[in-house]
């Protein structure tokens, strides 16, 4: 069971998908956008009481015009769970989701027990073969995110051709990839430094065959963050809350009954 939250009393409207109990955990999605409540929001809340909000510029969510950067995106993140009165909480984040989660720990630490990122984007590939949203059509470029493209995890969300609301939808998503990570190309060579802020302990969750952020990126973030923990996801591309929700749920739970207290 899920519900859709709105909050109309900030700067912009919000829309969170809110569902599961347990201990409170954030869940930012990235440049794949928001498509309603999915498996891996599902498996999450068998453990968590899951938020998942709508990124400000997409769908219910608004954007105040002061946000046009990832830093400014994770201030309105902040703002929000301040309006939903959480206090501390877990911190997860998928690609671009990821990398607004690790300018949010960076900017305020203690509040966040755990951070997770999967597939986060944020920090230079070091690769020059690396697929680029902005000169790829955009669900090609999701289908590079995949292990298996072909698969049903791949059919099941982008098979279809997309009505007129998802091609809207995409449009959306990449203008607001294009206003926050378009030069420099998805990354801020400032979190490095910043991140080191960061003390809790932080899960990177990585496909073993992520093209969008390949392997480099992964250890980029676990030389920046100081208690950082590498999991590698088999048979998984850059989505593999996506692509393998079960085992990114697994993951997360096993990553918190470990190290976090």
């Amino acid at each position: 069971m899920h519900r859709t939250e709105r909050f109309t009393d900030l700067p912009a409207p919000w829309e969170v998908l809110t569902g599961g109990g347990g201990p409170p955990l954030l869940f930012l999605h990235g440049e794949e956008g928001q498509h309603g409540w999915l498996p891996h929001h599902s498996a999450l809340a068998e453990k968590f009481h899951v938020a998942a909000p709508t990124m400000p510029g997409l769908a219910g969510s608004g954007r105040p015009t002061w946000v046009d950067t990832v830093p400014s995106l994770a201030k309105t993140y902040l703002a929000l769970l301040d309006r939903m009165g959480w206090k501390q909480c877990i911190l997860a984040g998928a690609s671009l989701g990821g990398w607004i989660a690790a300018e949010m720990a960076s900017m305020e630490p203690a509040r966040f027990k755990a951070l997770v990122l999967i597939g986060a984007q944020g920090f230079p590939t070091g690769a020059y073969d690396v697929p680029n949203i902005f000169l790829t059509p955009y669900r090609r470029y999701i289908s590079f995110g995949y292990a298996d493209p072909n698969g049903a995890a791949f059919r099941d969300m982008w098979g279809e051709a997309p009505t007129e609301d998802a091609a809207e939808h995409d449009l959306e998503v990449m203008e607001m990839a294009a206003l926050v990570g378009f030069k420099p190309y998805m990354h801020d060579r400032s979190l490095s430094g910043s991140l080191a802020r960061f003390s809790n302990p932080a899960l990177l969750l990585w496909g073993e065959e992520d093209r969008l952020t390949p392997r480099p990126a992964a250890l980029a973030f676990k030389e920046a963050l100081p208690d950082a923990h590498l999991a590698l996801v088999p048979g998984a591309g850059h989505y593999v809350h996506l692509e393998q929700p079960k085992s990114c749920a697994v993951a997360i739970n096993e990553f918190v009954s470990e190290w976090v207290r």
